[in-house]
């Protein structure tokens, strides 16, 4: 991948809350939904197996499976994967869909899929090594995992107006649910706790070392990052215009050769 100095969010990131049918265009406009830096680490998706992880508002699947991927959606609950279903009989692409926990996802198959893509999981992983241990296990070797998180610099912040007011240390890794609740939600944020490695209790603030740790010990090699925008977007209260807005990350399972 060519080394950019900037790379915006996609769209649906930034989008008006009332643009409630982005859904229906991104089958058609996949960078709606997927900034240049996924797309990229992506590569050619045509014919492979491609696992999302996460329901959230299943824009991600549509789009990929649009661009000719082959497409599992993968969610702990059934109200996620019933959302995205529907959604993919109205603009009429092929989804398979699998309801299993996030700590148990070895069940499915080990080297089940070439791809796995995970955004915005991680605040409700309460063991993030396990986690990426399990996606390893998925993965054909060679296959690879590509991670979109809202930027950890981004999580540290007072809810209020005007200039930021550290509200907790960076390296505080979690955070009473109950407090975390009364803060803002970013899009393709879970509405529902998922099942397994998560808490009930707490959410989860990970580091980018976490997950440079992590992925280490499971096994990956990171061969990618971007760190990507830097506006203020309506929904975050603090103005953090200025900071990147998420972390792109792209790890491979070692093919053994």
């Amino acid at each position: 991948m060519e080394r950019r100095d900037y790379i915006p969010v996609a769209p649906s990131w930034e989008r008006n809350p009332e643009d409630s049918d982005i859904w229906r265009r991104v089958v058609v406009m996949p960078a709606l939904v997927l900034n240049q830096a996924e797309l990229e680490f992506l590569g050619v998706v045509a014919g492979r197996r491609v696992v999302v992880l996460g329901a959230g508002e299943g824009m991600v699947p549509l789009a990929l499976a649009a661009m000719g991927a082959k497409v599992t959606v993968v969610d702990p609950t059934n109200s996620g994967l019933d959302v995205v279903m529907v959604r993919a009989q109205i603009v009429g692409v092929e989804l398979e869909f699998r309801e299993a926990e996030f700590g148990k996802l070895s069940a499915l198959g080990e080297g089940w899929c070439d791809i796995a893509y995970a955004a915005q999981l991680s605040a409700g992983i309460e063991n993030l090594g396990d986690f990426y241990l399990e996606v390893f296990r998925i993965l054909t070797p060679g296959g690879r995992l590509i991670i979109n998180e809202y930027h950890p610099f981004r999580r540290i912040w007072k809810q209020e107006p005007g200039q930021p007011r550290v509200a907790h240390s960076y390296f505080e890794r979690q955070k009473p649910r109950e407090e975390a609740e009364e803060e803002f939600r970013y899009p393709g944020m879970p509405d529902e706790t998922p099942a397994g490695l998560t808490s009930r209790r707490f959410e989860f603030r990970w580091t980018i070392s976490d997950h440079f740790f992590f992925l280490n010990r499971a096994g990956f090699r990171v061969t990618g990052i971007e760190e990507v925008g830097d506006a203020r977007q309506r929904w975050e209260m603090p103005n953090l215009s200025g900071l990147p807005e998420q972390l792109i990350i792209a790890a491979d399972k070692p093919s053994g050769d």
